[in-house]
Formats: structure tokens, sequence, C-alpha cells
């Protein structure tokens, strides 16, 4: 398939009631932008192979069915956290973390709860800033998961040293850090993920296919088009660039900080053009 197809077939799946959207083949759908001839039955096939090993069932108790699902992931099968080549992109495609058994926190986080849901456990995404997170959901308590680190548990003080290491000393813990994600916000969280690091790289066409993957999902999204405008003027687009710019400065508040920096584009772009 071309991207355009591609794209489509992303749209097909995500424009869906969220409670309907199947996560992994979603997923599997974002990694076929890297791999156009990837097939996702083979790769859910792997996630219900590593379900059927785990001993786990939802009247069992929550500390074992973490204990059971932490023993076939990560003592036997060994997927861990790539601590080392964190932002290598393919850390974003789940049939790259299936294969080498590496991945970020949303990606383990993803396969975590995929295998769990399997065994219809209670295991949610929470989208914690900046290493994403998973919680069993018991009938009497939540308990928060980390699959980047091998399926730790954490109590609240390790969720503020978390915080503090991505934002400093002074991050303050809030309630809505601990909220289940949706699979739309999953999905939105994997592309902005892969859109960093595409543009670290500077491999501009593959951003723009990350932007318009996220858009698929919500058409409205200001940062989104922003972004897109942004990308266009690096890709020496100018006249894309200016649509999508004055777009945004239409519609967004008056107050927005990025105000100022879209209107020295659009200047550059004018005297690009002249």
């Amino acid at each position: 398939m071309n991207n355009a197809d591609l794209i489509r077939r992303f749209r097909t799946l995500t424009e869906r009631d969220d409670e309907e959207i199947n996560l992994a083949e979603a997923a599997l759908a974002i990694a076929a932008i890297e791999y156009p001839e990837l097939t996702p039955e083979p790769w859910l096939a792997a996630l219900d192979r590593l379900a059927e090993r785990v001993h786990a069932a939802p009247e069992s108790s929550p500390l074992s069915n973490i204990e059971a699902l932490n023993q076939i992931l990560f003592e036997q099968e060994k997927f861990s956290g790539n601590e080392e080549e964190y932002d290598d992109p393919r850390n974003s495609f789940l049939n790259d973390v299936l294969e080498r058994k590496k991945g970020i926190p949303i990606t383990l986080s993803l396969l975590y709860m995929e295998v769990a849901r399997r065994r219809r456990l209670p295991v949610v995404g929470v989208g914690f800033p900046a290493h994403f997170l998973v919680k069993y959901v018991s009938t009497d308590r939540e308990i928060l998961i980390d699959p980047f680190h091998r399926g730790a548990i954490l109590a609240p003080a390790d969720c503020v040293e978390l915080l503090k290491t991505h934002f400093g000393a002074e991050a303050q813990l809030k309630a809505e850090y601990f909220l289940a994600a949706n699979n739309k916000q999953i999905l939105a969280r994997m592309l902005n993920n892969l859109k960093g690091s595409y543009f670290r790289r500077a491999i501009y066409p593959k951003v723009l296919t990350m932007i318009e993957l996220a858009l698929a999902i919500n058409e409205d999204s200001l940062p989104d088009l922003r972004d897109r405008g942004m990308v266009y003027f690096a890709m020496a687009r100018y006249a894309d660039a200016v649509s999508d710019l004055k777009t945004y400065l239409a519609i967004a508040p008056s107050a927005d900080t990025e105000r100022q920096e879209i209107l020295r584009v659009l200047h550059r772009i004018r005297a690009l053009m002249n």
C-alpha cells in the first residue's frame, strides 16, 4: 500500500467509537507506515500466544495476576525498556517491540494491556507525563505498574520521583496524571513520539505522515495543524505552510504563546516567495 492507502486504513480503524477500536491492530497500522508490507495477523497471533501462557484469571487476586503477567513478559520473554536507544523509532512499532523485545514506556504498556485484555484482566493505560504507565483496576484499589521497568509496582513516592526525574525538583503530582487513557489518546501519544523522533532526524516526510495520522484521529487538533504548517515550511512547501499557519492563527486563542513564532515564520515565507 502507498501512504495515502495506509492513512485511509488507519482512519477506518480509528473513526469508530473508542471502546470499539482494536488498539493492537491500530498500533500495527501505524507500524505499516514504516513497513508497508506488514500484515497484522501474525503479530496479533503472537499476542494471543503470549496471553495463553499467562496463568491468570479475573477471579484471582490482583497481585497474583500481576505476578503472572510479569513472569511471562519480563522473566521468561525478557521484554525490557530500551534505555540505550530510547529515541529509536523502532521502539514505537508494535511488531518491532514484539520481535526485538525492546520498547519505550507506551509500547511496553500497550503490550502489557493487550496481553492482560486477552486474559480478561482489568488493566488500563495511564497517561502519566513523559512516562506512560498502566494500572490494574480492582474492586477496592488501583495498582500502578511500570512495564518499562519490568512491571514494577509503583507507590506514590515512586511516582513523585519519576515526575521529578523528568520535570525537576519542583514538580508536583496531580490527580489527573493517574486517569485512564482511552484508545485514541494512546494512539495519539504514540504518533507524537514518532513525530518527535523523525523530526530530530530531519526526516520531514515521515513527520508529515505522523501528523496526518494524528489528524485522522482528531481533525480539529490545533497543535497538529500548527506542526503540519511548520513541517511544510521545513520542506519548502511554502503555499501549504501559509495555508495551515494562517488557519491556525484564525482559530487559535489570542493569548496563544505560539502566535509570535508563527507570525515570524509567515514573514520569512513571504520574503522567500518574493
